[in-house]
């Protein structure tokens, strides 16, 4: 109850009791009267009777003033101290009680709070500088995961048992969100901490994926590794494999979630069918040229007596057919280097071992003896398995013309600073043109399958070739030239907030939670969203121009699980709003509307509690927008206004500036959407534990409260 009600009430019990007494006081008296005492008073009553009423109304009057003077000294100062000294004991150490109004006594007893939330703070500094010596270590562990995971090749997914998603990558967070840019988007679920990994792959080869895990390991199995393929809605095909993990309870080791491994296999797949259709193709057409060669060839030797007219018929369908072969060896050989797998990946590689790599290759592949020489300080950063492909390509080349008995390779600096790699083939000479054949036959393929030449690899190291000649028509040797990598050392990052790899282990922790209502506050998913308008009246046809809004999971808030969006309002926007939210009206057309947006917000907030500061405001254009979108947001919504008037009624300011400066948050981009979305999270994370302590713990609880709250009342 709000302490003008109560000072109302109280003053009104005071004066009922006053006129009460008097009133009984005189039926008493007059009841003890007989019955010419009573007629002779009655006579007087116009005489005695209004003393003693100005008497009661000035005492009403004294006892009025007194009962003011003790609640705007006593009884509200005492209300916002004790409110003021549980925001301090629970949330802002730092924050100090000052009262306009109060009495001498209770300015005594705020001056001795102030000194114990001084020292409160000062012990809280002190610990929170030992536990931030101790999280240091814990968050060097956590980088070096985080820089692991964020480098690995292919995507990574940690789910619990449920399949609610503790960690994920960016390579995985990339393959999704390329899914989720397709037409069918609509349907899909986002990859986020907290969410169900179900809404985005197909359940039932997990859940039997993960079936087979579970009797495994009851069988006592320790490979614990199960494989198979997913297809997204965008035709990337993937390659999952699950492991699990374990977790102890009362002494036994359990399976308590499963790590899934995601790898792109849809260039493999293709390669491999452009494979199986060269090989029948190639097939076919082998078969065919080979039995014009063999018919020809046949009637020829078996009637020899043919004409000079009939013998040139046949001689020219052999040698068709043999160009068809060739033709076909020539194709098969360009296809073929389309199948393989080459990622082209450039990697930092030290000279010398690149040069050991070629040459053990080179043995392996021809039996041909290769000496090496190479400076020790020079780095490449180069794609060393394309550069050892095209050099075998080389050494086959000059296998088919000459024959090689040794070579020579150097790798040395020239006075330019860049990189010399010589291959000579000592005592044997070819022609120039060798080279240039070589520069232009497909070796291998890019990622994209496309066919890869030497010409190709030099241009993407930024070099050039050029043979080692002997004289104009003969060369023993060829040079490449191409940068030297100069090896730079990165520091690496401690911090964690804003790093592409997400995890959020405590979910591990979670239990089967019963109906929404019953959860408590700390361990929803919120959704915590603002927005920026041309106006403040949105029944009459003001519209959204910006939406910004941030997830929180297990009391930490997800910055890189956000939406930062201008939305074009087709509409003019008045300068009286420019001037509020500094949104230029230049930047809104050609950007998403409203219709566009809403269903990525829709399945951005879905299975969550919404959160926004005087949320009728914003609720109420976004129901405005139900029928036209076919967008119905049916989530759950807590109000940090609400909540602030039920945790601190007897403050004076509600506002998000007044939170912010009581909770002790930072406010940084006031007036843009995502800006005051991130205020507004910061505010409900220290709003929980005030709500816990005036015993309002659950998600229906503090609905319950807001409902009580006199600002429930307002509407737009």
């Amino acid at each position: 109850m709000r302490p003008s009600i109560k000072y109302w009430i109280f003053l009104s019990a005071i004066i009922f009791t006053v006129f009460s007494i008097i009133s009984l006081c005189f039926a008493g008296a007059w009841n003890s009267l007989t019955p010419e005492e009573q007629a002779y008073v009655a006579a007087m009553s116009d005489k005695l009777l209004p003393f003693p009423f100005v008497g009661a109304l000035i005492l009403c009057g004294i006892l009025s003033l007194m009962v003011s003077f003790l609640f705007h000294n006593y009884v509200i100062p005492i209300l916002k101290l004790s409110e003021s000294t549980q925001l301090i004991s629970a949330v802002n150490p730092e924050h100090r009680i000052e009262l306009k109004q109060a009495g001498k006594e209770v300015h005594h007893l705020t001056n001795i709070i102030n000194q114990s939330g001084e020292a409160f703070a000062e012990l809280r500094r002190d610990v929170g500088e030992q536990i931030a010596e101790a999280k240091s270590q814990l968050d060097e562990e956590r980088t070096r995961l985080a820089a692991l995971m964020s480098e690995l090749p292919h995507g990574v997914v940690v789910c619990n048992t449920d399949g609610q998603v503790l960690l994920y990558n960016q390579q995985a967070q990339r393959m999704f969100k390329a899914d989720q840019k397709q037409d069918n988007a609509a349907v899909q679920g986002i990859l986020g901490l907290g969410r169900s990994i179900f809404s985005i792959l197909d359940r039932d080869p997990i859940v039997h994926a993960l079936e087979m895990l579970y009797q495994s390991h009851q069988s006592g199995h320790k490979q614990l590794v199960n494989n198979f393929m997913m297809t997204l809605h965008n035709g990337l095909c993937l390659r999952v494999n699950m492991a699990p993990f374990f977790a102890l309870q009362e002494g036994k080791q359990t399976i308590s979630g499963f790590v899934l491994t995601l790898e792109d296999m849809t260039s493999q797949i293709e390669s491999d069918a452009r494979r199986d259709m060269l090989i029948q193709a190639l097939t076919d057409d082998q078969q065919s040229a080979l039995q014009e060669i063999r018919s020809s060839i046949t009637i020829i030797l078996n009637q020899p007596n043919l004409d000079a007219e009939q013998l040139s018929s046949y001689r020219q369908s052999i040698d068709k057919a043999s160009h068809r072969l060739l033709e076909n060896i020539d194709r098969a050989r360009t296809n073929y280097v389309r199948h393989l797998h080459s990622l082209q990946r450039t990697e930092n590689v030290l000279g010398s071992n690149l040069l050991d790599v070629i040459s053990k290759n080179i043995y392996d592949r021809f039996f041909i003896g290769v000496t090496t020489q190479a400076e020790e300080t020079i780095w490449l950063q180069l794609d060393s398995y394309s550069v050892v492909q095209s050099i075998s390509q080389l050494v086959s080349m000059l296998l088919l013309r000459c024959e090689v008995q040794e070579m020579l390779l150097t790798l040395t600096l020239n006075e330019k600073g860049k990189v010399e790699l010589a291959i000579a083939w000592p005592e044997t000479y070819v022609s120039p043109q060798l080279l240039i054949e070589w520069k232009q036959v497909p070796f291998s393929s890019d990622a994209k399958g496309n066919p890869l030449t030497v010409s190709d690899l030099i241009k993407q190291m930024e070099g050039s070739i050029r043979p080692l000649a002997h004289t104009s028509d003969a060369c023993n040797g060829v040079l490449f030239e191409f940068p030297q990598f100069k090896e730079q050392r990165i520091a690496m990052q401690v911090g964690l907030e804003h790093r592409p790899v997400s995890y959020e282990f405590d979910l591990f922790k979670q239990e089967d939670l019963q109906e929404l209502g019953d959860v408590p506050l700390d361990k929803l998913t919120y959704v915590v969203f603002d927005t920026e308008t041309t106006g403040l009246n949105p029944s009459e046809g003001d519209e959204i121009i910006q939406l910004g809004a941030i997830r929180v999971v297990n009391g930490r808030m997800l910055y890189h699980e956000a939406i930062d969006q201008l939305v074009d309002p087709l509409r003019p926007v008045p300068p009286t709003s420019v001037e509020i939210h500094g949104i230029q009206p230049e930047l809104l057309p050609g950007q998403p509307t409203i219709d566009k947006v809403l269903p990525h917000f829709h399945k951005f907030a879905e299975n969550s509690v919404l959160v926004a500061h005087n949320a009728a405001f914003d609720m109420r254009f976004l129901q405005l927008k139900e029928e036209s979108t076919g967008i119905r947001f049916e989530n759950p919504v807590l109000d940090t206004l609400l909540l602030s008037s039920i945790i601190h009624p007897n403050q004076d300011s509600h506002s998000l500036e007044g939170l912010a400066e009581r909770l002790n948050v930072t406010i940084v981009g006031r007036h843009t959407a995502l800006g005051d979305a991130i205020v507004t999270a910061e505010v409900l994370l220290k709003m929980l534990p005030l709500l816990k302590a005036n015993g309002i713990n659950t998600l229906a609880e503090a609905l319950a409260a807001s409902a009580k709250s006199p600002f429930a009342k307002y509407t737009y």
